[in-house]
Formats: C-alpha cells, sequence, structure tokens
C-alpha cells in the first residue's frame, strides 16, 4: 500500500497547500485515498447556511450530478449521515455504523446509488461542524477494497487532523474577503451588501450600515429585505441568479419611496468564484444607488418605449427625484432643451405629466 505522502509533515504540506491553492483539494484526497487503499477520497459539504459541494476523487462526474439530486442532509436516506447521529458514535464513523445506519431508512434512493457506482465501504469524519453547516471528510470503498482496517481507519484520523486544519485556514481566508472588499468599496463611498454562496449577507461597507439605520431597507436572517413582500421576493430573486453557475443576469431592483417614485436602486452582481474554493468567500454584492441612471436602467427604458439614451437617462433621473435644473446642468444642455426632450419623453410614454412619469418609471422595474 503505497503513498505520495509518507509522514505527517507531508501531510501537513499536502493539505496546507490545498488550502491556500484550493486547486490542491483533488491532489490531496486523491493521495489520502491511495494511501489507505481505498478507491475514493471525499470532501464534502452541505447545510442550509451553506451553497453544497461534493468533491470525489477519481470519480464519474455523473455520480455528483446524481448525487446532487438527493437530499445528502436526511439521515433516512442517506446512511452515512445516519452513521453520523448514531448516539455515541466515535470520531471516525465506519462500516459498523454505517451497517445500523442502513436498517433504519426509509427509502433506497442512496443506496440504489452506491450500489450502482460500488461504494457502499469506506469511513468518515467531520472537520467542521456548526449550526446550519458540516463539512466532512470521507473515504469511499467499494467491494474489491473491503472494509476498511484498524489500521486504515487509523492513518484516514491522522490525515483528517490536518485536512482540518487546511479548511480552517481556507475558512480564514476566504472569509477575510468580506473584509478586504468592504474596506476596497469604502473609497467608492458606495452602499454595498456581499453575499456568501447561500445568499447570505456577509459583509457590508459603512454607507450600507448608514441606509439601514434609516430602515427602508433591512437585514433578516442574514438576507436582505424591505418592509415589503414582492420587494424582498425580487432581492432574493436577484440573488440567486446572480449565484447560479453560470451567473445570469438581473434588472435593477426599484424600491419605491413614499411619493410612489424611485427611493432607491439595488443591482446585484455576481463576483469570481474560483474551483475548489469552499463556500465562506463572497459570491455577490448588492449595489445601492441613488438618483443614478446606469446603462441596465437605460436600456430597458429604451427597449419598452422607444426613447433614446438620453431621454432614458432624463426619465431616470427624474423618476429619482434629480432637479430639473440639475439634470440640466448634468448633462450639459440648457433648460428649454431638456423642456424638448421631457415632452418627447411625455409622447412616448403616455404620459402628461411627472408624478405619472415617475410611477411609470417605477413599475418597469428600473
Amino acid at each position: 500500500m503505497g503513498t505520495a505522502a509518507q509522514h505527517g509533515e507531508d501531510w501537513a504540506d499536502l493539505f496546507l497547500s490545498a488550502a491556500l491553492e484550493p486547486e490542491g483539494w483533488d491532489a490531496a484526497i486523491r493521495a489520502m485515498a491511495h494511501a489507505t487503499g481505498s478507491r475514493h477520497g471525499q470532501l464534502i459539504g452541505f447545510g442550509r447556511d451553506t451553497a453544497a459541494f461534493n468533491w470525489i476523487s477519481d470519480i464519474d462526474a455523473s455520480l455528483v450530478a446524481r448525487a446532487a439530486a438527493i437530499d445528502l442532509n436526511r439521515p433516512d436516506l442517506n446512511f452515512r449521515m445516519g452513521a453520523d447521529r448514531i448516539a455515541g458514535r466515535p470520531d471516525i464513523v465506519h462500516e459498523a455504523h454505517y451497517d445500523v445506519a442502513r436498517r433504519k431508512l426509509a427509502e433506497d434512493d442512496y443506496l440504489d446509488l452506491c450500489a450502482e457506482f460500488d461504494i457502499f465501504n469506506g469511513c468518515q469524519t467531520r472537520l467542521l461542524a456548526e449550526p446550519g453547516m458540516m463539512i466532512g471528510l470521507a473515504l469511499l470503498r467499494g467491494t474489491d477494497d473491503g472494509r476498511t482496517t484498524q489500521e486504515q481507519r487509523a492513518l484516514f484520523a491522522e490525515i483528517a487532523g490536518h485536512a482540518r486544519a487546511a479548511v480552517r485556514l481556507q475558512k480564514s481566508v476566504e472569509e477575510q474577503g468580506f473584509a478586504l472588499l468592504a474596506g476596497t468599496f469604502e473609497s467608492m463611498s458606495r452602499a454595498c451588501w456581499l453575499i456568501d454562496s447561500s445568499g447570505r449577507v456577509g459583509g457590508m461597507s459603512a454607507r450600507a450600515e448608514l441606509l439601514l439605520s434609516e430602515g427602508r431597507l433591512r437585514i433578516s436572517d442574514r438576507q436582505l429585505s424591505t418592509g415589503r413582500a414582492d420587494e424582498t421576493r425580487a432581492i432574493a430573486h436577484a440573488i440567486r441568479k446572480a449565484l447560479t453557475s453560470p451567473p445570469a443576469p438581473a434588472d435593477p431592483i426599484a424600491l419605491s419611496g413614499e411619493d410612489g417614485g424611485i427611493a432607491l436602486l439595488l443591482e446585484v452582481h455576481p463576483l469570481p468564484a474560483r474551483p475548489w474554493a469552499l463556500p465562506f468567500a463572497p459570491r455577490a454584492i448588492v449595489v445601492a444607488r441613488l438618483g443614478e441612471a446606469t446603462d441596465r436602467h437605460v436600456g430597458i427604458l429604451m427597449r419598452t418605449f422607444g426613447l433614446t439614451r438620453s431621454e432614458a437617462d432624463i426619465a431616470v433621473r427624474l423618476a429619482s427625484g434629480e432637479a430639473r435644473a440639475a439634470i440640466s446642468l448634468a448633462r450639459g444642455v440648457s433648460t428649454e432643451t431638456l423642456k424638448a426632450q421631457i415632452r418627447s419623453i411625455y409622447e412616448k410614454t403616455g404620459c402628461n405629466r411627472e408624478s405619472q412619469l415617475v410611477r411609470l418609471v417605477s413599475l418597469t422595474g428600473c
């Protein structure tokens, strides 16, 4: 039974290197599997407060896709999760515990998957367990590999200690990204909320904290929301689109003010995701804009009402409460030219007064 890393310091280097260069996780769990005479190594994470991931070395990719359709967190479906919840279980859970858990299964979906890919045997341990999330390390063994021996489980336990340290290190590095990005956005004077892979707020700029104190926006269960169910759903929908792979664009969300106009515009943008990253890094950013016309806002009005780019920019500025004198100055046009442009906007949108235009722009979702 050979191994690419025979000594404790070699395992430490292998896993800590993976924490700093996450692409190295595949090599680390593959070496672990090889050293223990197992077919596959696995690093898995799931829970309500995190995006699920399932990394398995030397596996048919279809297994991961199939497993994603199964609720792996159910102990009455997944015998490995059931074994993990046996009272008084040891740190290293193995086949003897799987035998007990299999007798209590309510459905066969996971059993069928294990039979198809020949991964009934193995052992496992928790690397990180917090309310709402769990990350575990496992060996997945086939019929030819047999059940794990005491010697193999002892080596697995040693390796798991290094893997646990690596997960904690990578978690710290990825979480630091919230602080670093929030600090960067301070210089932009933007109200920004950084979103993690579960759609929850992980950090924000000081301007965002100030905006929350005004009460129009709030954070409930670490999720960005407002006092209106439709707006909260729109925010959650836009965030989900940004977190999909690949990310999907979403139109900005308009939060109406007391006068029926636009009080605030929220844009959701995806952030780059590295392969083999754990789910602790910022994955999206929500930016609040007050009285600003962006290309996307302008584009919606151009597509919907046939406005020119200049007219669409003016419509958004008016709807955001910007004074006509300020618009003239910002656009570098005379008041008479601005009046003519506003008349054209009214004709194209079917409005005959500014309050109607404000309401119409709000309803377009800009």
